[in-house]
Order: structure tokens, then sequence, then C-alpha cells
């Protein structure tokens, strides 16, 4: 039987570019770009230009006034002969089966080529001609004889339409007997003939304007590794931006992150960033990206640029065919984050780079993060460390030679991943030292950075060992044990201090954002460094019992009003956070978290932000409006327990709460609290409060002097005495006793001390 293959109009390829694309012109520069990202490209040059037609294959210039050339030339690996037939011209087959590729769907060529007027391709040791489904492929030694032949036969017809024919042959002679003549092209080079009367719809014809346009936007939405040139010109210059910038949108720091389930298990596939800068130049929008290059764009009703980078490996299983949505369960995680973005845009992008960890009551233990290889890879030098630097001797070690040997070096996997994700981002302390001219390890680094074009996503570990000179690596390596030795040092100290506070519920300890008074605050606020006997952390502990007071009201309140609320466990702490400009609806002004309600399975945690951006406690729990503010946010915080945004429901909730909440029994039990916290701190102590401002020794001064004359008359009585900015005096009555006794004649510390103390 006589066999017959299905026949494809160019028609049809049309159809499916112009539908099956939401804006084709733009998907056309994501196409390409993808290819030579995919294939390791260094550098792509860009050349488009309105022109006269040429035909294609041998046959004469078609009979339309003009196309739009667009040249699309990368330094990549190229494609064999094989790739060639077997998958471009075989529909719907692919390469990037491995997960370390952008692309994957082996369709891109239906709508950057097949659909277009006519195109040629010349890659490695082939050229191709095609128009549509029909092609011709050569060999180099082959194409250059086709081509002379083609020209020859041309050479004896006149009419316009054979002279521009042969014109465009010999253009291609040219690019074919210079590739030979070098051994092959390294890489690819597509050329296309654009109709720019055709499209679906006249505003998308794809005219040089339209195309150099969209060119421009894709670009700007992302941020690509190869180094671009359009016309012969870096994109800044073709454009005309002067201000300085890059042609790019930059990430932010990680927001968030999107999961969905795959194979039943929860899987992160995707990270959130936002821009808000100056720099920003798609606020309002939400940009898809996988590996920095733009998938497609949705508008958001937020004022910041928010970027969903997709993970590479993960691509295939989460876009759609044509790369412009998300499939199934993915979809859903992220139309969860687009609600969140609309409901309350603020909590839904909040940082999610924080520290965090929870001081067990009774006698419990610490609960501390992992190792922050994030933080340890892109902290900036420290001086030590830039001594380190330009030191020209390095102790006596073995430096690591490929990764099985870090174990033994004292640095997990894990901390190169990271500095290398990082690096390559221009986001590590590396990054910010390249150019510096006192930086010995500068050139090392730029080949470094030039040998991630050349590799496979997933083999960039090999390369820092193979590419990374020894004396590079090696102080590369030191530095990033010195700062994993001091983060598992943090980690450990948290473990160890413990046990130390056994009257009180557990406390969490969340930090979004700081400065360095702050810092200091948090230490002073820390519940591991409070001491009854010493007197630290007598009006943070407090200020704690207090807020503790607060939501116990308002948790009973809640209980009160939604009864179907299920039974939960809560705690108290602190949050840390410093001023940042937000939109507050009306207009961006500075904001600073002043509580948080965080949640993990069914413990809830509210906190409240114990000081100000200068480091002073914000509250005093003796002051009647400081209460009142405090219960306040206990009962914003609660509401949380049962709605996570800032809805209608949360709203209704939060109503109901203020309604019942019960002000006079919260301010009796802070009250009660706040007194209980002073007599265990004031145990064998006496607070003196100054009546008047007259002059002369007080009374509390002529009763100090009548208890203990000999502790008076040599003036050592200030070591008992505690003096507070609100006037206040504490006296410790055991430490005059034991000064009064010391100053005495009679004084025997063996004897004496004990009878006479007791």
């Amino acid at each position: 039987m006589e066999r017959r293959k299905v026949t494809t109009p160019k028609q049809f390829f049309l159809k499916e570019r112009n539908e099956g694309y939401n804006n084709w012109t733009l998907s056309f520069w994501r196409e390409l770009f993808q290819n030579s990202v995919d294939a390791g490209a260094r550098n792509i040059d860009i050349r488009i230009e309105t022109t006269k037609p040429r035909g294609s294959f041998d046959q004469w210039a078609p009979d339309m006034p003009e196309v739009v050339r667009v040249v699309f030339a990368d330094d990549g690996r190229g494609m064999s002969k094989e790739v060639l037939e077997n998958v471009y011209f075989t529909v719907g087959a692919t390469t990037k089966g491995d997960g370390n590729s952008i692309g994957g769907f082996g369709r891109a060529r239906l709508m950057t080529c097949f659909a277009n007027v006519r195109y040629s391709i010349l890659t490695t040791d082939q050229f191709v001609i095609g128009d549509g489904a029909e092609w011709v492929s050569y060999g180099l030694d082959d194409a250059v004889t086709e081509l002379g032949h083609s020209i020859g036969r041309l050479q004896a017809e006149w009419a316009e339409g054979a002279r521009r024919a042969e014109e465009g042959l010999r253009a291609d002679l040219d690019l074919v007997t210079a590739a030979r003549e070098a051994g092959g092209l390294k890489g690819c080079r597509v050329e296309v003939d654009l109709d720019p009367k055709s499209g679906d719809y006249s505003s998308n014809h794809p005219s040089e304007q339209r195309m150099l346009d969209q060119l421009k936007t894709y670009l700007s939405e992302s941020q690509l590794s190869p180094k671009v040139t359009i016309n012969g010109q870096s994109p800044e210059e073709f454009f005309k931006i002067s201000d300085g910038s890059r042609l790019q949108a930059r990430r932010g720091p990680v927001r968030d992150t999107l999961a969905a389930e795959v194979d039943g298990v929860m899987t992160d596939f995707a990270t959130v960033h936002t821009s808000e800068g100056a720099k920003a130049a798609h606020k309002g929008k939400l940009i898809v990206r996988v590996d920095g290059a733009s998938m497609y764009v949705k508008n958001v009703k937020i004022d910041k640029q928010v970027i969903v980078e997709v993970d590479q490996k993960m691509s295939r299983q989460v876009l759609t065919a044509n790369r412009d949505g998300f499939k199934d369960q993915f979809d859903t995680a992220l139309q969860g984050l687009l609600s969140k973005l609309v409901v309350d845009p603020n909590s839904a992008l909040k940082d999610k780079k924080h520290e965090r960890v929870t001081v067990i009551g009774e006698k419990g233990s610490i609960k501390a993060k992992r190792p922050s290889f994030e933080d340890i890879s892109r902290a900036k030098m420290s001086e030590a460390e830039v001594i380190y630097t330009r030191q020209t001797e390095r102790p006596a070690r073995v430096v690591p030679a490929n990764k099985s040997q870090l174990a033994d070096f004292g640095l997990p996997l894990e901390s190169i991943e990271s500095f290398i994700r990082d690096f390559r981002y221009g986001e590590s302390f590396v990054n910010e030292k390249m150019w510096d001219y006192d930086f010995p390890h500068s050139q090392a680094f730029s080949s470094f950075r030039e040998a991630f074009y050349d590799v496979k996503w997933g083999e960039e570990v090999s390369v820092f060992f193979e590419k990374l000179p020894e004396d590079a690596r090696g102080w590369v390596l030191d530095i990033l044990k010195g700062r994993y030795q001091q983060e598992l040092a943090r980690v450990a100290e948290a473990h160890v201090k413990r046990d130390v506070i056994a009257d009180m519920n557990d406390i969490v300890i969340h930090v979004e954002n700081t400065n360095p008074v702050v810092r200091a605050a948090m230490r002073r606020n820390d519940p591991r460094n409070w001491d009854i006997a010493s007197g630290k952390g007598r009006q943070p502990r407090a200020l704690l019992v207090a807020w503790t007071e607060a939501c116990s009201v308002a948790v009973e309140t809640l209980m009160k009003v939604r009864p179907s609320v299920k039974d939960f466990v809560w705690t108290t702490g602190w949050c840390y956070d410093t001023p940042k400009y937000t939109d507050q609806g009306d207009r961006t002004r500075e904001h600073v978290t002043e509580a948080l309600h965080l949640s993990e399975g069914d413990k809830h945690s509210f906190l409240v932000n114990p000081v100000t951006e200068d480091g002073r406690l914000a509250y005093s729990p003796s002051d009647a409006d400081d209460r009142q503010s405090l219960q306040a946010l206990a009962m914003h915080e609660v509401a949380h327990v049962v709605a996570s945004w800032h809805d209608e429901t949360y709203a209704n909730i939060l109503t109901d709460i203020m309604k019942s909440y019960d002000f006079k029994e919260a301010n009796r039990r802070m009250r009660d609290a706040v007194k209980a916290v002073y007599a265990a701190y004031d145990k064998g102590r006496a607070r003196v409060q100054g009546m008047d401002s007259e002059p002369g020794p007080r009374p509390a001064d002529r009763l100090l002097a009548a208890a203990a004359p000999a502790a008076y008359r040599h003036d050592v009585l200030d070591e008992a005495i505690t003096r507070y900015d609100d006037g206040t005096r504490v006296v410790d009555c055991d430490a005059v006793g034991r000064l009064e006794l010391e100053q005495s004649p009679t004084f025997s510390r063996d004897e004496d001390y004990q009878v006479r103390y007791a």
C-alpha cells in the first residue's frame, strides 16, 4: 500500500501564530532569546531593518512592497545536522527534556520561522533555507556549490524579482563561504522576513517599529546573562536610555514562595520578588520568568514591581505549551498570590528574609533556624575579610579540588551552591569587589562568570572547581568557611542559652528589619539575657507580661464572639521592624510593623514591636494610653486567628471583638501582672520616690544614715542604690547591710558577719 503523509499548508502556521499566542510579536523575541540562552550563548547580535523582499530558495522575490528582516545571531552551541533534521523540522520534538533549559515544548519555530515570508539558518556546519513547511539543508561545501548554481540560473533572468533573489543568494553565499573558511559557525544565525501587513489585527502587525517596541519591552522585563547588541549598539544606546540604568528588570529580595502538590508532595516551584524604587520600571505588573527570561506579564493592583521566578528544572511542568500561563495546580497557587495582592498587598509581600527563634518556657529548649546560607554568601565583606584579601600569604591548608573534599574542609555543599547562585545574579560579596583595582582575584572571577555561559543548569559547582584558579578558589572558600563557622556559633549559642525563664510561657522573637541601635535593644530585650538577681530585663519583662494579658483578654473575647472556633494554643513575644515606605491608600508613607500574628499549625504567636527606631521601649505598661495601644494591637492580631488577610471577613471579626472587649478587666490584669514582675525584681529592695525637690537631706536619706551610719559616713551607699530616669531610687537592703558590716571597725568576715548579718 502506498503511504502518504499529512501536508501542512503555510496558512496553518499563520493561524497558529496569530491565534495560539496572546501577543505573538512579543513571543517572537522570547522564543529566540530562550533558544540562545539554552544554548549557552555569551553574545547575541540582532539586526533589524525594513527592506525589499527576496525570494525563497532560488525563486523570484514575492510581489509585496517590503518586509521586515530580522537577523538573530548568537555564539552558543548551535545545531547539528541530526538536530536540524530530527528535531527542528519535526513538529513537537525537542532537545530540552532534561530540565536544564527554559524551553522544551517544540513549538517555537512554528511562530518564529514557519509562519513567516521566508527564513534561513546558518549553524555549525549546516545551512538551511525554508518557506513554511518546505526546507532544504546542506553542509557548507554543498551549500557553496548549490548557491553558485542557483545564482547562475537567476543571472539569465532580467525581471526585478529575479534580481532581488540573486542579490539575496549572493549575500547567503558570502556568509556560507566565510563560515566554511572559519571551519564552521560557532552558534546559530537565524534570518527571518516578516510581512509587516500580516497578523490577526492591525495593531499587532509586525512593522519594524512594532518589533522594536516589543524587543524593548521583552528586554526590560528580563534579566538575561548574554551580552546583547542591536544594530551594532547596546540596548541602552539603541533605545537612547541616558539615565545610566540598564534595560532590564532586576529581581528584588525574596518575599514569598509558591508551592503546589507534585506527586503527592507539596513542592516549591517559584520564588516571588518585589521592587519599588525609582528603577522598578514595571510597577503594577507581575512578570513571570524562568532564569531571568520573561515568559508573560499580568497586571496587578499594587504600586510595586512583582517578579515570579519559576524553578528552571520545573518549568516544563509548570508552564503551558505557549509559556503564557501556568498549568492546573500551579495556576491555583499563582491565583492565590494574585488574590492576596488585591486584598492585602503589604502583608502578601512582606519580606520573607527574617530571623525567628522561640524561647521555650518552663525548662524547654530553643528552636533556632538553620544556618542562613543566603546571609553567608550575600553579606558585605567585613574589615577583617578585606585585610585577609590583601594578604599575600595564606595559611597552610589543602584547598578542595572538588565537591567531595568540601566536608573535610569544613563546608557544606549548600554554601557553595548558594554562593554560585548569588554570584551569578550579581548579589554575592565577591560581585561588589570585582571592579576594585586592588582586588587580586578580579580577572579570575571575571573568567569564572563567563564560564557559566557554556554549562548546563546544575553543573555550576563542577565549573567552580574546574575553572576557578586555586588561589582565588582557596580565598573564597576561606571566607565562606569563616562565615559558616560564625553562623554555626550563633545557632549553638542560641541552643545553650535556655532555661532562664522558668515561670513564663514560650516567647517568640521574630526579626524583619533592624538597624544597629535596634540590634542593641534586641539584646537587652532578649529573655535569655534577663536575670532577676542582677536586675536585668525588668522593664521589657513588665512590658511582655502586660502585652500577654492584653492578648489573653482578646483571645477570650474571640472565643466568646466566635464560639465555633476550634481550640488552639498561643503564645506571645517580640517582633522587630524599622520604618519603610509602603502604600497607605491615598499615598506612600513610612510604615513600621507594630505587631504581628504568626501561625504554625494550630499554634498562634502574637508579637508586639517593643522598641522605637532609636531603640527605646515603645510602651510603658504603667501608662494608661500605652495600655490602650497594646489592647488595640492585641485585638488586631488575635482576629487573624480566624482570618489571615485584611478582607471583609477580618473586618467583621475585629469589629465584633472590639465591641465585646472588656477594657476594664484588661487594664486590671495588665496592672497586676506588671506589679508581680516589679515585686519579683524588687525582692529585698525598697523603691524610694521623692515627694518634693527641697534642698538638704530627704527623709529617706536620714533613714539610711541611721540604719547604716558607718557606710553612710564612708560614702559607699551608692553601691546599693539604683537610680532611674523617672526620679525614683531602688535601695538593695541586703547590700546596705553588707556595706555597713564591711565599714564597721569590729567587722570580722569569718565570725561576726554571719551572726550580725543574720
